[in-house]
């Protein structure tokens, strides 16, 4: 083989060195795919994060809030946002009766753990333990105040009623 048969076959890549650069290709391609995907992930659990801090702080300006609503009168309130929305303050008070089994319990001279069931009363009731007297003297109302905030689209005008829109004296269709 002459010299300028060598170059060219030195400049000329063999099969060996074909396969060689593509599969650095290919490897070079999977690291890059990898750490896309590893970024991606990253960002995921970072993006996660700063949600979980986020909604710890808004739980915690939401008891700020209701702190500060509890000293107002109680009614809603409106406050316009700077993206031309209200943002409304509701409340809403729950009731409920409850019954204090401890003193009930107590005043019948039984265990609490043997009121627990309605059967529980029935049987008690039926033995003459229980009166209805007793379960209105250990019953109280508790109430709770929830605050809802929401956000509404500012409203602009006031829709008239059906009702108001046609004339009293003409029938209606």
């Amino acid at each position: 083989m002459s010299t300028t048969e060598k170059d060219i076959l030195s400049k000329e890549p063999s099969a060996d060195q074909s396969n060689l650069q593509q599969q650095m290709t290919d490897d070079e391609a999977l690291e890059t795919a990898r750490m896309k995907l590893e970024d991606k992930v990253l960002r995921y659990f970072q993006n996660k994060e700063i949600a979980k801090e986020r909604n710890e702080e808004n739980k915690l300006l939401l008891e700020e809030i209701e702190e500060m609503f509890q000293e107002t009168d109680g009614e809603e309130i409106v406050i316009p946002l700077p993206s031309g929305d209200n943002a409304v303050l509701t409340p809403s008070i729950r009731e409920r009766e409850v019954l204090d089994k401890d003193l009930l319990a107590e005043e019948m001279q039984v265990p609490k753990d043997e009121l627990k069931t309605p059967f529980d009363f029935c049987m008690f009731t039926s033995q003459g333990k229980l009166t209805p007297a007793m379960i209105t003297k250990h019953t109280s109302i508790e109430r709770e105040m929830k605050l809802r905030i929401s956000k509404r689209k500012r409203s602009t005008k006031r829709r008239k009623s059906r009702s108001s829109e046609g004339s009293i004296d003409q029938p209606s269709r």
